[in-house]
């Protein structure tokens, strides 16, 4: 492949998995990954480890126009930061020694059934309907402990994935911390870069960046990342709500391709 095909690929690539990290608290792996495997040839763990510190960067980027708009709060959350940047990084201390194709193929299936859902009803009548099966004001007594299991086990997947955990942690914060929508996902990029970054040090240890393409891929990703940020706090919770419903479909159908390609 010439240089100049891989530089429009990698641009491309870059813009659109910023765009999908600032406008639905996504990841750039669900982009970036495939592009990097599928089209250009990079390892899987290299793509992985590259992804994650991509969104550690651009989730700063990102998480500042939020918190540039009162759209974040981070002190209830901080102990998913801290926990989630644990299991991060003890997740990207596997990627090397754990076959993917079961959990990819687990997580692109349950990806598109619930990107599907959203899509569907919108996000608050789905919250409300899980806070009322789940019996959330129950939990509530073991917040600090549900909390430091969820953190624990979604950083694990980032760092092990590098399917950043941004639309986890957002959907925990509507959940148990009832933040609006917008919040949850402006809170959920700033904690990303404490949770991608610390899978992105797990995998710089094992020498698994693909540090040439990082500014180029970084600089498109930032550009679409502030798109992405500034529409998103512009529509109505419902109407962003079944968009970033249309984006997990989209991630889940990446995801599956990624598995058979």
């Amino acid at each position: 492949m010439n240089d100049i095909l891989q530089a429009i690929i990698l641009i491309i690539a870059g813009f659109f998995s910023g765009l999908f990290l600032g406008m639905g608290s996504g990841t750039t792996g669900a982009i970036l990954i495939t592009s990097l495997t599928v089209l250009l040839g990079y390892s899987i763990h290299q793509s992985i480890g590259t992804s994650l510190l991509i969104d550690c960067l651009i989730g700063s980027i990102a998480g500042i126009m939020y918190f540039r708009k009162n759209n974040t709060n981070l002190r209830p959350a901080v102990v998913i930061g801290i926990f989630g940047a644990i299991g991060s990084f003890l997740g990207s201390q596997f990627t090397s020694q754990t076959p993917e194709l079961v959990l990819i193929l687990l997580l692109s299936v349950l990806l598109i059934i619930l990107g599907i859902i959203f899509l569907a009803k919108g996000v608050r009548t789905n919250i409300e309907f899980v806070r009322t099966k789940m019996k959330i004001h129950t939990l509530k007594k073991y917040t600090l402990i549900i909390f430091i299991l969820f953190s624990v086990i979604a950083g694990f997947a980032n760092g092990f994935t590098g399917m950043g955990s941004g639309g986890i942690i957002a959907l925990g914060l509507l959940l148990f911390l009832e933040y609006d929508l917008v919040i949850a996902i402006g809170t959920s990029l700033l904690l990303l870069v404490f949770i991608s970054g610390a899978g992105a040090v797990g995998h710089i240890l094992k020498n698994e960046i693909i540090y040439p393409i990082v500014f180029m891929v970084g600089v498109f990703a930032t550009i679409g990342a502030i798109i992405g940020s500034v529409y998103s706090q512009k529509i109505n919770e419902k109407k962003l709500g079944r968009l970033v419903g249309a984006i997990i479909i989209i991630m889940g159908l990446i995801m599956l391709l990624r598995a058979f390609v």
